[in-house]
């Protein structure tokens, strides 16, 4: 460009130097990322870098881990997450102050460095139109249009303006880094409250899984007293069955012996034999009412259904 043999002594230089992509050495291009470690780089850029350090002609054999690389400026250690670089949080401040940047490098200047008056073309501006708010050139003021306004130095209102400008930057990035601050601590509080979460979601299924154990338990006792209770008594029972059968066998036999003495002839005879056959007795043992009731095993779980349900199990905790 004409102007470039200005812009080397312009103090604006200094702005565009810390506004060079360390790894393209050229202005960053949009959109521009920022890194944990506060460096820039151009997306692509950084993109390009990944996307090497991953290869392993690059690394010598070497297997660097996917998902990160080395800030080329700090040689800080950068993990990306599943988007890659195209996670990475984007520095809209830098974008604006090239905007501004290249807004201002394309104002026409001559080749001499210094603009000169649009209505007195041998005359530099060198003074600034307090009252107008433009610059302009000694000869405004005396015979031209600026007459009788209010002007000052043109190099004092740049070094004041360059000053705010400067304090303007430096708010501008002390803002942006409380910012970045206030993001990472948002960003550790929500892991915090992630592993806060999974602790407590894992105290919680042991607790419950105890209070599980014990009613299973209590299960298993009440199931094994009633199998025993179903056991002897259908033993008892069996038994008495057992006994009663072999009775009725014996009785029939008696039935049998009976009807055959009846045949004796001798009266002595007849008459021992059944004295001796008929007086055989048995007794039926009698058992109690509702020896087949079960029903003294049954639960009732209503009220502990209801309490159950009224429990505030995180206010009881706090207490």
């Amino acid at each position: 460009m004409e102007y470039n043999s200005y812009r080397r002594d312009h103090p604006i230089d200094s702005l565009e130097r810390q506004l060079i992509c360390p790894i393209c050495l050229e202005m960053f291009t949009k959109p521009v990322v920022i890194l944990p470690c506060q460096h820039n780089l151009c997306r692509k850029c950084a993109n390009d870098i990944s996307q090497v350090m991953n290869n392993p002609l690059f690394t010598g054999g070497e297997r660097w881990q996917r998902g990160r690389f080395r800030c080329p400026s700090c040689r800080h250690e950068v993990v990306l997450d599943r988007h890659g670089v195209y996670g990475l949080q984007r520095n809209l401040l830098v974008e604006n102050i090239i905007d501004i940047y290249k807004q201002e490098s394309a104002r026409p200047l001559l080749k001499t460095g210094h603009p000169s008056c649009e209505e007195h073309e041998e005359e530099k501006i060198n003074i600034y139109c307090m009252t107008c708010g433009v610059p302009t050139c000694s000869l405004c003021k005396v015979f031209g249009e600026h007459k009788g306004c209010e002007v000052a130095p043109l190099s004092d209102i740049y070094m004041k303006q360059k000053s705010a400008l400067t304090d303007g930057i430096g708010v501008l990035v002390a803002t942006n880094d409380r910012i970045q601050a206030f993001i990472d601590n948002l960003q550790g509080i929500c892991r915090n409250i992630e592993d806060n979460s999974k602790a407590q979601k894992q105290a919680l299924c042991e607790k419950f899984d105890r209070m599980y154990a014990i009613l299973e338990e209590r299960r298993k006792i009440m199931l094994q007293r009633i199998t025993y209770e179903q056991d002897e008594k259908t033993q008892h029972l069996k038994s008495l069955t057992r006994s009663y059968g072999e009775h009725i066998e014996s009785s029939s036999k008696l039935v049998d012996a009976a009807l055959q003495s009846m045949e004796e002839l001798q009266m002595a005879v007849f008459v021992q034999v059944i004295i001796s056959e008929v007086t055989q007795s048995c007794e039926v043992e009698a058992l109690e009412s509702g020896y087949d009731n079960m029903e003294h095993y049954a639960v009732d779980f209503n009220a502990e259904e209801r309490v159950l349900y009224q429990l505030d199990f995180i206010k009881g905790e706090r207490k």
